[in-house]
């Protein structure tokens, strides 16, 4: 028997989609369900693929990709599918998500949303949209009871869901609790510890797999068109991301090993100059964004794994003289310790807390680690 076609673009991940073929086959599973997995793996993608699968025209092999329902759902216009994610705040409003918005935040808004489903992994970028608020979600209680066609089925995703503020959470509670018939809720997330115990306790939880580097190498030289050395530096810095990996590959990839290097020397050396400079760099916005200092800490993850694997000549990394000269300046180099100090960096970033000291903080963490010095 043919297989259903892969309409959403998922690289790898077929032990996953099999087993979500089996699942809606038997028409044995719940209606509350989190996708969780580290950024890049197709959390998204796999979600829009089970919308399509529940909701296909075809006799068998769902999704077919050709129905109209799978085709309303590639393009994000299905009337029964409600996609919930982020949006910056612009009003007070406890019932429309949208209040406040302007015409041209719109656009931009809706630009994003082209990208996404030009290609679900896309991450979407909205100025200021930080959190789910709780009028998402009322907006979704007012609509998700509503009558809908027999045969078919209500999914509503959300993206990042651990970005639901709290009361956010609590309103999607109370309809996880009594949800309306002929409905599924498939909520993404790489955070699984903020979405609350009563949240995740009512639903599925399944786990994505990280992606290989190699599969994303192959993926970029087909893709991409990189030769079998760019799409090597670029897969391993994306760190099993394939949205990162995709856009190392639209960037000179020299800029980010050159921002490395100068971060390299800066925990090299002793002053607090240096230290600033490189926050300050870090924090400027008209050179970052967030989504620009988490792929930089996710670059000195990949360096201090380098310097902990002792790597030589010869062997497949970015940074071999660096790394030869870390382990001989630094010999008692703690680099467990070092990646667990940059993880809880970015994990801190992501909640929002405050920009310049808790790079500051890293830094001068990272310089006693680089000693083998105990916090």
């Amino acid at each position: 028997m043919a297989e259903a076609i892969n309409t959403f673009q998922i690289i790898g991940q077929e032990q996953t989609r099999k087993y979500w073929n089996t699942l809606i086959v038997s028409g044995r599973f719940g209606h509350a369900h989190i996708l969780s997995g580290h950024s890049g793996v197709g959390k998204d993608a796999l979600a829009f693929y089970i919308a399509a699968a529940l909701n296909c025209r075809a006799e068998e092999n769902k999704p077919c990709g050709s129905c109209i329902a799978c085709r309303q759902l590639q393009n994000l216009e299905y009337s029964a599918l409600y996609l919930i994610f982020a949006l910056p705040r612009r009003s007070a409003s406890q019932t429309d998500p949208f209040a406040g918005i302007k015409e041209s935040e719109m656009d931009l808004i809706n630009e994003e949303l082209s990208k996404k489903i030009a290609w679900p992994y896309y991450h979407l970028q909205i100025e200021g949209a930080n959190d789910i608020r709780i009028s998402g979600i009322r907006k979704l209680r007012k609509d998700i009871y509503l009558s809908i066609d027999p045969g078919t089925t209500r999914v509503v995703i959300i993206l990042r869901a651990h970005k639901m503020n709290i009361e956010a959470a609590n309103a999607l509670l109370k309809i996880l609790e009594e949800p309306p018939s002929g409905t599924v809720f498939l909520l993404t997330t790489e955070y699984l510890d903020r979405l609350p115990d009563t949240i995740r306790s009512r639903c599925a939880v399944h786990h994505m797999p990280d992606l290989n580097w190699e599969l994303i190498k192959n993926d970029l030289t087909e893709k991409k068109g990189l030769n079998q050395v760019q799409s090597e530096i670029c897969a391993r810095m994306s760190m099993g991301d394939l949205a990162a990996a995709h856009t190392f590959a639209e960037q000179d990839n020299t800029f980010w090993l050159d921002r490395i290097r100068a971060t390299l020397n800066t925990l090299a050396g002793s002053d607090f100059v240096s230290v600033h400079k490189q926050v300050l760099q870090l924090k400027d916005k008209e050179l970052e964004n967030d989504e620009s200092r988490q792929q930089f800490l996710s670059l000195l993850i990949l360096f201090f794994r380098d310097v902990a694997l002792q790597v030589k000549d010869g062997e497949t990394t970015l940074w071999v003289p660096q790394v030869q000269q870390m382990i001989k300046l630094f010999p008692n180099c703690n680099s467990h310790a070092a990646i667990q100090a940059i993880e809880r960096t970015k994990d801190a970033l992501e909640r929002k807390v405050h920009l310049q000291l808790a790079l500051t903080a890293l830094f001068f963490e990272l310089r006693k680690h680089l000693k083998g010095q105990t916090l």
